[in-house]
């Protein structure tokens, strides 16, 4: 990974210093630094309807709602990730850090993805240099899809706007049998591993993916009258509808209309971090109650960069600061509806798939 100076202007640090002191003082931090009673509740309601889902599996003779309980299974597993795994990630859901990786590792168990090895990209790159390439992982060059201006453009980019949710069908799939793989082994992401002992990861990621594929595959097939070859079927489509679910609900948030992708001269960014945060990241339906319980405060991406550090219950009173502060600052804080935030990246992908015009001196 490429490491990065950003911005010092005088400007731009005061208007992360205001709007830290603005935050500390206008909220109770304390109350928020780690997981609050409404975040248990949430990460509660969404454990049982998952494991509820998962144990009427075992009761079910109907293969059509063996079918809707294992995606039921699978969407409730995701929104655990989302609601109680990501703050776990950050250290937000206990004081503890132990208890925060365990948390981590179960939160995760249903979807797959390893947790150690997603949480190290996801702070070493992707909080530092949101929509940077050469450091943040995330936007890494794909075979599939054009997602950045830096990236080379293929023919068949022309028409990625309209192939690109059978792409993000394969999403998970995609992170559980080759992304996590490549993440652990390859020497190309050495820096990200640097640090944790090998032993260690390679122990918690072999216990995980034991774990994983014991608890959607092999426990159904054994202790279920459905075929084997049935289960699998389920298994796939169920990940496919998951991680559509999955990407609408964060593809958006950097990749969109007005997103920055900055080009990177003498090692230097041209904004200051909390700026350049704003301008990499979108708000969706950010003051939507239901839109932060469903997405464990995914919508409200522009508080979640700035303030990692507080557990995203926070962020509906945080929100409100943020936009204020823009405002006075004259800088910019992206927040639509989902709607129009996924029109967004479809037209983003449509402009990221176009050739370019010829110039002529």
């Amino acid at each position: 990974m490429k490491k990065l100076k950003f911005n010092k202007s005088a400007d731009q640090k005061l208007f992360y210093s205001s709007l830290k002191n603005k935050v500390y003082s206008e909220i109770d931090v304390a109350k928020y630094s780690y997981g609050t009673i409404s975040f248990w509740i949430k990460g509660l309601f969404w454990f049982i309807v998952a494991y509820g889902s998962y144990m009427s599996l075992f009761l079910c003779d109907s293969k059509l709602y063996f079918w809707i309980l294992f995606l039921i299974f699978q969407l409730s597993g995701l929104l655990i990730g989302f609601s109680l795994g990501h703050d776990a990630s950050h250290n937000t859901a206990f004081k503890n850090k132990k208890a925060n990786q365990v948390l981590h590792f179960f939160s995760f168990i249903t979807v797959g993805i390893d947790p150690l090895l997603w949480g190290l990209r996801h702070i070493r790159s992707h909080h530092l240099y949101a929509n940077v390439e050469g450091s943040d992982i995330d936007i890494d060059e794909n075979p599939f899809l054009r997602l950045a201006p830096c990236h080379k453009r293929k023919w068949f980019h022309s028409f990625q706007y309209i192939y690109a949710p059978f792409v993000y069908m394969l999403a998970l799939l995609h992170s559980v049998f080759i992304g996590d793989w490549i993440y652990l082994f390859t020497k190309k992401y050495k820096w990200m591993r640097a640090g944790v002992n090998e032993v260690e990861l390679y122990l918690r990621f072999s216990a995980f993916k034991i774990f994983y594929f014991l608890l959607v595959l092999v426990l159904p097939i054994l202790f279920t009258n459905n075929h084997y070859y049935f289960i699998i079927i389920t298994y796939l489509t169920s990940s496919a509808f998951t991680s559509l679910l999955f990407v609408v609900m964060l593809v958006g948030t950097h990749f969109f209309e007005e997103a920055l992708y900055p080009d990177i001269s003498d090692d230097m960014l041209t904004d200051s971090w909390a700026v350049h945060q704003l301008k990499t990241s979108c708000d969706w339906n950010a003051n939507n109650y239901f839109a932060q319980f469903l997405s464990g405060g995914a919508n409200c991406h522009a508080a979640h960069h700035l303030f990692p550090n507080l557990c995203h219950t926070s962020y509906d009173l945080i929100n409100p600061i943020i936009e204020k502060e823009t405002l006075s600052f004259q800088l910019p804080y992206h927040n639509k509806t989902l709607l129009n935030m996924m029109k967004s990246h479809f037209k983003h992908l449509k402009e990221m798939g176009k050739k370019p015009k010829p110039q002529f001196n």
